[in-house]
């Protein structure tokens, strides 16, 4: 009985041991698995044919509203992700720069980037002039005529990283 007790305390000496020396690699993060699932995931496309815009987005993401001229895309694991595309319906016909600058300002960004119709916004996320600590956005105005339309991706700061499939997506968006 002595010698199986030993046998026992050995075995499992020796597999604490082969457990604590594995490398430990194998281990993904959150942010790695996220990237995988959005890098792998089929793309779905919404039109809305009044205005004449389309957009992509990975199938995970819900539908949670639709209307004439806005749509809203959620995903929720652990995180709460959101695509929006929105039709700026009050007619505008100001020069691209002029307008960047006043949305810039308007959305907290600090990052713009001006294009040749269209630009880039991004930053810290508010809502009603309050800063929602750890999230930020990513958003393209493209004109339609006298109109804009912005297409805007709201995510966990901690996630960036994971999230490189949908800003190009995003960057690349045309009407």
């Amino acid at each position: 009985m002595k010698k199986l007790i030993i046998l026992i305390v050995l075995l499992t000496g020796f597999m604490i041991g082969i457990n604590l020396s594995r490398d430990k690699t194998g281990f993904r993060t959150y942010q790695d698995v996220l990237a995988e699932l959005i890098d792998d995931a089929p793309m779905k496309t919404y039109c809305d044919s009044f205005y004449g815009y389309c957009i992509r987005y990975p199938e995970f993401f819900s539908p949670e509203i639709t209307d004439e001229g806005f749509v809203r895309l959620g995903y929720w694991n652990h995180e709460r992700f959101v695509i929006e595309c929105a039709v700026l319906k009050a007619p505008d016909t100001s020069p691209i720069k002029v307008k960047m600058k006043e949305m810039a300002t308007k959305l907290h960004a600090e990052d713009q980037q001006l294009l040749r119709d269209s630009f880039i916004l991004s930053g810290p996320l508010y809502e009603n002039g309050n800063k929602i600590e750890g999230y930020r956005y990513h958003t393209k105005f493209v004109r339609n005529q006298k109109l804009w339309v912005a297409y805007t991706l709201y995510y966990p700061e901690s996630c960036k990283s994971a999230l490189t499939r949908l800003f190009g997506q995003i960057d690349r968006w045309e009407i």
